[in-house]
């Protein structure tokens, strides 16, 4: 690769560079890498940069001059846009009326082109755009329709504003107020030594950490953008064991957003509302026909912040979860179990030496109904103590304590978990899984029986 590319891709960082431009010749076109959230108040904008690094590199182009090559620009591009609620949809982009149809570059010179249209309508939370007509991977964009949309603007604005490489960091971009539409569109000639030093912006739009106040502002954009509104809740495994019998436990779950926020930075209590659900079985392989011994169903809706912005000098940051759950086993008479539970869950994270991660997340509540185990907080307590500790890519341990109103009673549920592509490879996902408990309330049909230690190893999907 020449000297002059490889300082390209350098300076664009996480930008795609691509290997074919219009039929005129076949240019070196990067993708410009977009900011992680956008302003929808503005168009949806994807900028192309040309650049030639070399006099003579065995393209059929037309010359200009001694050294020059011509190409041609196209005037419109395909993007293709998707999200988790609706289905793909191809937008055209026209090009900036400003910028022109073709372009003569020297040896060192590059020129950016700007492509814009409206966003549809009915565009929510986190889009996947990809220009359809270029072999670029895509980019997730976070989709700001609310009140603050300035604050968005402002961030993205500063970012650009840094230096002449901040134009590294603006492709889908919000289109901050500086003539995007006019003839800032397309740079002036210029070498790559004379572009801004590559640590200007980084690829998704982010400011360095010395600009405190927009650095913290894009940080707390990045931290609230909104997640697809399906997504996994607690753990979910299957795992088998033997201690008498033997059984596995199994456990489903996932939770739905039920608002798609417009502003991906609201704290109201609509916007992020979830239904969650989870069911956990204890399946006894050793009996006859191997039937179910039992099985918890838990639906619940409650209020969720994965990060409510406090920070302090001994955590990184909280977060906060807040409803009601109901908890059963669809079983009748003797057998017949249920709960109703209203509850607040602080969820506190710590960085920790190594490059591991400290959650603390204890789950205090009130037993709204439990006619049908009326001595339940004997054995249950009132709070799950959940500490999870480990490597985001390695070992992990969760661990859930409870604490029984009684003094002998309570139990604890342990489960280890290790990426089985770090013992694998290639596109192998979940985890290898190993489970420990001890206690009362295994399931919710033994809420009053002691289960004594159990072992099991299996697989997870998520933990």
């Amino acid at each position: 690769m020449p000297q002059g590319r490889t300082a390209w891709a350098r300076l664009l960082g996480g930008s795609v560079l691509l290997a074919a431009a219009s039929s005129a010749a076949h240019a070196d076109v990067t993708v410009v890498s977009p900011p992680t959230v956008v302003a929808a108040s503005l168009p949806m904008r994807v900028t192309l940069l040309f650049a030639e690094d070399a006099a003579d590199n065995g393209r059929s182009a037309k010359p200009v001059g001694r050294n020059g090559v011509h190409y041609a620009v196209p005037p419109t591009l395909r993007v293709a846009l998707a999200s988790g609620d609706l289905p793909p949809q191809t937008l055209t982009l026209t090009r900036d009326p400003a910028a022109p149809a073709a372009l003569s570059l020297r040896p060192g010179q590059f020129r950016r082109v700007t492509y814009s249209t409206p966003w549809p309508a009915d565009a929510r939370g986190t889009v996947r755009v990809q220009v359809a007509d270029f072999n670029a991977s895509p980019a997730l964009i976070t989709l700001d329709r609310g009140k603050q949309q300035d604050l968005t603007i402002a961030a993205n604005q500063a970012a650009r504003q840094i230096g002449p490489g901040a134009v590294a960091a603006a492709a889908v971009s919000d289109g901050a107020k500086d003539g995007a539409t006019g003839p800032s569109a397309t740079l002036p000639n210029a070498t790559p030594g004379t572009a801004a030093s590559p640590t200007a912006t980084t690829a998704t739009g982010a400011v360095p950490a010395s600009d405190t106040s927009i650095g913290q502002q894009q940080a707390a954009i990045a931290a609230t953008s909104p997640e697809s509104r399906l997504s996994f809740y607690e753990p979910m495994y299957i795992g088998a064991g033997r201690n008498g019998h033997t059984t596995a436990r199994f456990q489903l779950s996932f939770k739905y957003r039920i608002v798609k926020p417009a502003d991906p930075r609201s704290r109201s209590l609509i916007d992020n509302l979830y239904f969650g659900y989870t069911q956990v079985s204890i399946w006894d392989l050793s009996a006859n026909s191997k039937p179910f011994r039992d099985t918890s169903y838990k639906p619940s809706i409650f209020y969720y912040l994965p990060d409510t912005g406090l920070r302090s000098h001994w955590f990184d940051s909280l977060g906060f979860q807040a409803g009601i759950e109901h908890e059963s086993n669809g079983q009748a008479g003797d057998d017949s179990r249920s709960i109703n539970i209203a509850y607040v869950q602080p969820i506190v994270h710590f960085s920790m030496p190594w490059a591991t991660q400290l959650t603390l997340a204890p789950k205090i509540y009130y037993y709204l109904q439990n006619s049908e185990n009326s001595d339940i907080a004997k054995y249950r307590g009132y709070t799950d103590f959940q500490i999870r500790y480990g490597r985001p890519d390695g070992l992990e341990l969760f661990t859930t304590l409870r604490k029984g109103n009684h003094a002998m009673y309570g139990s604890i549920d342990a489960q280890l978990t290790y990426p089985v592509q770090r013992l694998f490879g290639g596109a192998v996902g979940g985890y290898l899984w190993l489970g420990y408990f001890n206690g009362y309330g295994q399931s919710l049909l033994d809420y009053n029986n002691r289960q004594h230690w159990n072992v099991r190893v299996g697989y997870s999907i998520y933990r």
